[in-house]
């Protein structure tokens, strides 16, 4: 009884936090905000994502899979000296939530973005994540959310200057021993990436099943566990590789048409919490 109230509490997730008709405008970005934030600081919604439950219905209807990555990673609580690889932390937002947590903050990203936050002791690197310029066993986690799947396609939007690589399974294995070489040995690497069918989007790709393994192979972990969140017409919800096998990415900038579903990106993240 008390969870169905709850549920029928949160129903009120679409309400609060209506999406945009358009995804990527001004006020797609200020709701996503506002949504971000009220999701990483309720306690109750973080049990749901620690202890694996059903999301709210209604949940991030509209939004983007930043909206399940993020509290997904908050609820690993990512800890010590930590790497975001890729940059995705990078926001004031996320970063007062994420802070507390760790003891040296990292980030490495191929270019200088609009804004960075030295002052809080957020250290920046600028490399490439094929030859990242840190020492053997430097970090006690490293955090790589929706990365991945850049690796080795054209990246010239993200100021990479050469072009896609003739083999992205390739560059894919040489990234992933680089954050398992500055990961100390029982360290923790926090993966996320779209999941669904393989698809090839130039500048970027999306994992299938066969991908996400073969991804969890080349990592090597001593244990991991496997988190599947899928996009549909009630919003985010969780599901499993079977479940979501058939999720379509939305590119909106291939084709900026509405959809029925109210889409942003992704229809399916896989997340992956790697002991190594």
């Amino acid at each position: 009884m008390i969870g169905r109230l709850l549920d029928d509490r949160r129903s009120r997730w679409t309400e609060r936090y209506p999406p945009p008709e358009t995804p990527w405008t001004e006020l797609y970005v200020e709701r996503h905000r506002a949504l971000l934030c009220e999701a990483l600081d309720d306690p109750k919604l973080r049990a749901r994502f620690e202890s694996r439950q059903r999301l709210p219905r209604g949940y991030g209807r509209g939004f983007d899979e930043r909206v399940v990555e993020y509290p997904w990673l908050l609820a690993q609580r990512p800890s010590g000296r930590t790497l975001d690889a890729g940059s995705t932390l990078n926001h004031a937002h996320v970063l007062d939530r994420f802070l507390p947590l760790l003891a040296s903050p990292h980030i490495v990203t191929l270019a200088p973005e609009a804004v960075s936050f030295p002052e809080r002791g957020v250290s920046y690197v600028y490399a490439d994540l094929r030859e990242l310029p840190y020492r053997d066993a430097l970090f006690d986690t490293v955090v790589c959310v929706s990365t991945l799947e850049h690796v080795g396609m054209d990246n010239a939007a993200y100021g990479a200057d050469e072009g896609r690589a003739a083999d992205p399974d390739r560059e894919l294995l040489r990234v992933l021993a680089e954050l398992r070489r500055v990961v100390r040995a029982d360290g923790r690497l926090l993966v996320t990436i779209p999941y669904g069918r393989a698809e090839d989007h130039g500048w970027f790709r999306q994992l299938d099943r066969n991908g996400v393994e073969r991804l969890v192979e080349l990592a090597s972990p001593r244990r991991y566990r496997l988190t599947v969140f899928r996009y549909g017409e009630s919003g985010w919800q969780r599901s499993d590789l079977e479940g979501a096998a058939d999720a379509q990415y939305r590119d909106y900038t291939r084709d900026p048409a509405p959809v029925d579903d109210q889409a942003a990106a992704a229809r399916a993240v896989v997340c992956l919490a790697l002991d190594l």
